[in-house]
C-alpha cells in the first residue's frame, strides 16, 4: 500500500489519477472531473480509479470505463474519460495533499 501523511491509503492494485477540480461548481463535479486534461493516452488507460480533488480532499471517486480525446474544437488533444461514480469508496474524504506537495499541475498519478 502506498501511504500519504494525510491519509489516503492507496490499495497495491489501484492505478489512481487524481484530478484537481475548482471550488466553483459550474457543472456536476462528474463532468468537471471527466474532461479536458493534458495526459498522455496510454497512462490515463492504466487508471483504476480517477480521485476528484478539491482543496485536497478527495470528493468523489470514478471507475473510467473508457478514455479518448476529446472532439470539442480547440481541445482536441486533452483526454476525457466516461466512467461510473463509486459512492462507497474508502478514498472518499481522504486527504491527497502529501502526494501533490508544491506542484501547481491539477493531475498526479498513485501507483502509475
Amino acid at each position: 500500500m502506498t501511504e500519504n501523511e494525510n491519509g489516503l491509503i492507496a490499495k497495491d492494485n489501484d492505478r489512481i489519477v487524481c484530478v484537481k477540480v475548482g471550488k466553483v461548481f459550474r457543472e456536476s463535479l462528474y463532468e468537471m472531473t471527466r474532461k479536458y486534461w493534458v495526459m498522455k493516452l496510454e497512462r490515463a488507460e492504466n487508471a483504476t480509479h480517477v480521485l476528484a480533488i478539491v482543496d485536497g480532499i478527495v470528493k468523489a471517486v470514478y471507475i473510467p470505463e473508457k478514455w479518448y480525446y476529446s472532439k470539442v474544437r480547440g481541445r482536441e488533444h486533452r483526454l476525457e474519460f466516461e466512467g461510473k461514480e463509486d459512492p462507497t469508496s474508502d478514498y472518499i474524504g481522504k486527504s491527497v495533499k502529501g502526494f501533490y506537495g508544491r506542484s501547481s499541475n491539477p493531475i498526479t498519478y498513485i501507483n502509475m
